[in-house]
């Protein structure tokens, strides 16, 4: 079995083509897996909504999509122009997308469990094992992964929420992040989207994985958000290099 895992698009469709396009010519998958917080946090919500549907995208919960169903979004720490635009962002977003999306994207399973041959079990998810917001950190002390990874660890949990890669070992659990597609904060990733190609290795009984890099063009998807007034032009990544 082999499957394709990207997560927190942001509805940035820009990233998602070239995703996208990198994952058609590394197939075929059996599976191709968001996890979760597709359609908030860039322009072009509804596009990226399609764009994954008609690629037979399984998409899994995030908390944004939990945000917009209940119409109220998490509190953003500290003060200034960031933590304003964030927040018009997100009331832009729900304008922008119906109430049936929301409720429908709000359905959405938040966690895939797969398992072949009766061996380990490989587990997707939007931030962790157990809940939607909780962050892994590559310091999160060990009785905080052990709650975190929750009940029957997986061999290999692989999540987004937070946006950077990250890779770490607890026990018997292997934690990866693959690093976001749509949203980065660290200027030196700003058009650079991540994905991971997992498979079950029959020959150690083993899951395996690979982290693909990807370059997108940010000038497309700011001239895009520029196009329908998206409030967040000034925070979508690779806005300051111009």
């Amino acid at each position: 079995m082999r499957i394709a895992v990207l997560t927190d698009v942001h509805a940035n469709l820009t990233a998602l083509r070239a995703v996208l396009d990198d994952i058609r010519t590394h197939g075929p998958f059996q599976v191709v897996v968001s996890g979760g917080d597709q359609i908030c946090g860039g322009p072009r919500p509804m596009e990226t909504w399609d764009a994954l549907e008609s690629a037979g995208v399984t998409m899994l919960k995030g908390d944004t999509e939990r945000d917009l169903e209940i119409g109220s979004f998490k509190a953003v720490p500290g003060r200034g122009l960031r933590r304003d635009l964030i927040l018009a962002v997100f009331d832009w977003t729900m304008k922008r997308v119906p109430k049936d999306l929301r409720e429908h994207s709000a359905a959405l399973p938040e966690t895939l469990r797969l398992q072949v041959d009766n061996g380990p079990a490989l587990l997707l998810a939007h931030a962790n094992g157990v809940n939607l917001q909780d962050f892994i950190w590559a310091d999160t002390p060990a009785n905080e992964l052990e709650r975190l990874i929750g009940p029957n660890p997986p061999a290999l949990m692989v999540v987004g929420h937070i946006h950077a890669p990250l890779q770490l070992e607890y026990k018997t659990t292997t934690i990866l992040r693959p690093g976001s597609v749509g949203l980065k904060y660290e200027p030196q990733w700003a058009s650079v989207a991540h994905w991971a190609e997992v498979w079950w290795d029959k020959e150690q009984a083993a899951w395996a994985y690979r982290v693909h890099k990807v370059e997108w063009d940010h000038r497309l998807e700011i001239e895009a958000g520029r196009a329908v007034n998206y409030p967040g032009v000034r925070i979508l990544p690779g806005y300051e290099a111009g």
